[in-house]
C-alpha cells in the first residue's frame, strides 16, 4: 500500500506541476512494470478502475493537444524577452528531464530562439550528457550559438556560465540553498529577471512558501 501511495503521489506531482506527456510516460512505465510482474503493488495499482479512467482522460487530453499551462506560459515569457532584447540569454530550471525535453521542443518553435537541454550524466535508461558534452553546450551558450538553456539541477552548480538576462523556475523548489544558487545565475553585473511558475492550488504553492521561509 505504501508503494502504491508513493507512486500515486509522484503521478500527482507530475500532473500538477510538470507536463501531461511526462505523466503519460510515467503511467506507461507502471503498466510495463505490471506486465513484467516486477512489483505486486504496481500490478494492483494498474488494475484499479481509477487508474484506467485516468489513462483514458490523459490520452483524450493529449489527443486534443492539451498540455500543462506552464509550457505555454514559459514560451510567452521567453518570446517577450527576445522581443525586448535579441541578445538575451535565458536559463530555465526544471526538476525533470522529460519536462526539459518537452520545453525545448516548444521553445525552438519561437523565432530567434535556439534552445538546448542541459542534463547531468546519463542515469539508467535516461538521456544525459558526458562532462565533455556538458562543456560543449556551455561553450555554445557563452558564444551565443544557443540562447536558451533548459537545465536540471546540474545548472545550479558552479559551472562557468555567462550571465543570463532571465532565469525561469519551471517549478518552485522547497530548498532555500538551491533557490539561491539558481537565482544567482542572473543579474550579477546588470539587471536581470527571475520568474517562478506556480500552478495555483497545487503543491507548487507549498514548495514556494517553504523555500521562501527557509531563505528568510
Amino acid at each position: 500500500l505504501t508503494a502504491q501511495a508513493i507512486k500515486i503521489s509522484h503521478a500527482l506531482e507530475l500532473l500538477e506541476t510538470q507536463t501531461l506527456s511526462g505523466l503519460k510516460d510515467y503511467l506507461d512505465g507502471l503498466v510495463k512494470q505490471a506486465n513484467e510482474k516486477k512489483s505486486k503493488g504496481v500490478q494492483k495499482l494498474v488494475k484499479m478502475p481509477e487508474f484506467n479512467a485516468a489513462m483514458i482522460s490523459l490520452q483524450d487530453l493529449l489527443a486534443k493537444k492539451i498540455e500543462h499551462p506552464k509550457i505555454e506560459e514559459c514560451a510567452v515569457i521567453v518570446e517577450k524577452q527576445f522581443k525586448e532584447n535579441l541578445n538575451s540569454k535565458v536559463i530555465i530550471f526544471t526538476q525533470f528531464r522529460d519536462t526539459g525535453t518537452k520545453l525545448v521542443e516548444r521553445l525552438n518553435k519561437i523565432d530567434k530562439v535556439k534552445a538546448s537541454t542541459f542534463f547531468g550524466q546519463a542515469k539508467k535508461k535516461d538521456t544525459g550528457y558526458s562532462q565533455k558534452e556538458q562543456k560543449a553546450i556551455i561553450d555554445k551558450l557563452n558564444t551565443g550559438e544557443i540562447n536558451v538553456l533548459v537545465a536540471t539541477s546540474i545548472g545550479e552548480e558552479g559551472l562557468d556560465i555567462v550571465e543570463v538576462s532571465t532565469v525561469i523556475f519551471y517549478e518552485p523548489i522547497p530548498s532555500a540553498i538551491r533557490k539561491i544558487q539558481r537565482t544567482g545565475r542572473t543579474a550579477r553585473l546588470s539587471p536581470g529577471k527571475l520568474f517562478i511558475l506556480i500552478t495555483k492550488d497545487t503543491r507548487d504553492v507549498a514548495y514556494h512558501y517553504a523555500a521562501h521561509a527557509k531563505e528568510k
